[in-house]
């Protein structure tokens, strides 16, 4: 009953958001005083080089996405600015009317070898956060690579003892228990080496025992992060490179977050040759304790992803809001958030 109610209250709200744009509301807020002094902070993850997106739309968009969503973004007249740009006009009031800016989490490999190009032609900036332990070492992120591999044999039923931890059989067909399956391993995964050629044999076994040509995706570099040489290049690019801490956590023991920032910045810094002040939460996990650590360590802003909404003016700028585009997002709801409409509504996963 209440998913039925969700759909039906999701359906009306597109519904007037569709009749809405039609009726030119959406050209009527984005050319508004309102929204000149609001600024929306656009947040990607991943793009797709596989079939990534079928796996986890929530953090992989497709190529063909990301280019309508640009073409949206220039044929309805916004602008697109630097992150320190946009945060100093929004302060003083001087953003140009439809202000955007684009943000890409984690420093994906996915980032140089498909998003690059289409910023390029279409002459947008953008912020890259890079979390830089799996830039420095090159080994596919273990989390989200396991929870890909056991997706990619969703159909099967797995026999007792095929996997570690795997006690009685598993079907796979059942997300719950593909998902406690992924949980069990990854306890197993953290007692293993920290050594990276470890954990990525571990890995390479997985995929074997599955049937998955794990060969493929080291070769395609589905989950590594960015090479050292691809972040200097996306520098020298124009691309702004900034903070995701190192290891992509934040501890909430002081002299261990600092660690974790200090390293981060040390590593961007030597890497993109200029200053790292901007930061994002990893995983979106803010608490207060961080505020006063990260304002002691010069950082100038920081990006959450708890919470849809357009920064103002009065935002605590290391609480900057944005909106997180994905697949599920559909072209109306996107324009919305665009125009700020959206933030005009309740909030509700489209």
């Amino acid at each position: 009953m209440g998913e039925t109610l969700h759909k039906a209250a999701r359906h009306i709200r597109h519904a007037a958001l569709a009749r809405f744009r039609a009726l030119g509301g959406f050209r009527w807020v984005a050319n508004s005083a309102w929204r000149r002094r609001r600024l929306l902070i656009l947040c990607y993850h991943g793009v797709s080089l596989q079939d990534e997106h079928e796996w986890n739309g929530g953090l992989f968009v497709t190529p063909a996405f990301l280019r309508r969503r640009f073409e949206i973004l220039r044929d309805r007249g916004y602008v697109v600015l630097q992150l320190g740009e946009a945060v100093r006009g929004l302060r003083r009031g001087t953003l140009p009317p439809r202000s955007v800016v684009l943000t890409f989490d984690d420093g994906s490999h996915n980032f140089v070898a498909t998003a690059a190009p289409l910023l390029e032609e279409f002459g947008y900036p953008a912020t890259n956060y890079v979390s830089s332990y799996y830039c420095v070492h090159q080994h596919p992120v273990p989390t989200v690579t396991l929870s890909y591999l056991l997706w990619c044999a969703r159909l099967r039923v797995l026999a007792p003892g095929l996997l570690p931890t795997q006690d009685g059989s598993v079907d796979l067909r059942d997300p719950q228990q593909r998902e406690k399956l992924v949980a069990n391993l990854l306890k197993e995964l953290q007692v293993l080496s920290g050594d990276g050629k470890v954990q990525q044999a571990w890995l390479g076994e997985i995929a074997e025992r599955l049937g998955i040509d794990w060969d493929n995706i080291l070769r395609r570099r589905l989950f590594h992060l960015m090479t050292e040489s691809e972040v200097t290049d996306i520098a020298r690019r124009g691309f702004d490179v900034q903070l995701h801490t190192h290891r992509h956590r934040t501890p909430r023991e002081r002299s261990a977050f600092f660690r974790e920032v200090l390293e981060n910045r040390s590593v961007l810094e030597a890497l993109a040759g200029r200053p790292a002040i901007h930061f994002c939460y990893p995983s979106g996990d803010v608490d207060p304790v961080f505020l006063p650590w990260l304002r002691e360590l010069g950082v100038e802003t920081a990006t959450t992803t708890r919470g849809a909404g357009l920064a103002r003016a009065e935002h605590d700028p290391l609480l900057l809001p944005r909106y997180v585009d994905t697949m599920a997002q559909s072209e109306v709801v996107f324009e919305s958030w665009l125009s700020g409409a959206g933030a005009m509504l309740p909030r509700r996963s489209s």
